[in-house]
């Protein structure tokens, strides 16, 4: 590897990196996951990836990674005023206009970073959106028929009914008309997919709140997709 580069380039190399491969930092590398920025040092400096065949996957996720970079390197500089440690290093170091061999750690660590913040930035707005919108639906023991959009699926913990393990998940709805927020637990492993539309029959078993966004819990669920998604 080069002794310095620009912080642009590693960042556009690690945008290209991290699609092709995902993310891997140094704490959980092992001898089957390379870490990203010994990807990204080897891939500036020509070295032999872990995987050569990648090396042209990542030379076309290079070609379409400029406007991702670009929105790292912003978020990289805005840290200055951030505050954190951490935010403070990757803003110094962007303004240096260089990355020595000693800080592709934490300069590739800004992609996984990035995308960590504009996740979590997303959800607050949807949570916001969803706190406006939704209202408790129903009275206890209602049979409800709604079509709703599956916007999660979370598994949960094991559950062991005898000789018999299951996984139930948490699976919350959306309603397609009203933006009413849906929860169920459901303790078959016949869920729908997240992304989906379907129509659920369920009855509904209390009324619950979650940070700020009014929910309604149902049991004893029955759904099947529609085909509305796809309009």
């Amino acid at each position: 590897m080069t002794a310095t580069l620009r912080p642009l380039d590693v960042v556009r190399a690690t945008v290209a990196v991290v699609a092709v491969r995902g993310y891997q930092p140094i704490r959980c590398a092992d001898e089957a996951q390379v870490p990203t920025s010994w990807e990204v040092a080897n891939y500036l400096s020509g070295a032999e990836l872990s995987c050569p065949e990648d090396r042209e996957r990542i030379d076309a996720a290079v070609a379409g990674a400029a406007d991702t970079a670009a929105a790292v390197y912003a978020w990289c500089v805005a840290g200055a005023s951030n505050g954190t440690r951490y935010r403070t290093k990757l803003a110094r170091l962007v303004k240096s206009g260089r990355v020595q061999p000693r800080d592709m750690n934490v300069m590739a660590s800004a992609v996984a970073a990035w995308h960590s913040e504009k996740r979590r930035m997303e959800i607050e707005a949807e949570q916001a959106v969803d706190a406006r919108r939704s209202r408790h639906r129903g009275r206890i023991g209602e049979r409800l028929v709604i079509t709703a959009e599956v916007v999660a699926v979370i598994p949960l913990a094991h559950r062991h009914y005898g000789t018999v393990t299951r996984r139930p998940a948490l699976v919350k709805f959306r309603e397609k008309k009203s933006g009413h927020i849906f929860i169920w637990q459901a303790t078959t492993e016949r869920v729908p997919e997240s992304g989906t539309t379907v129509e659920v029959a369920g009855t509904v078993k209390s009324h619950t709140r979650y940070r700020g966004v009014a929910q309604t819990k149902l049991t004893y669920c029955l759904w099947s997709v529609t085909d509305l998604g796809l309009s």
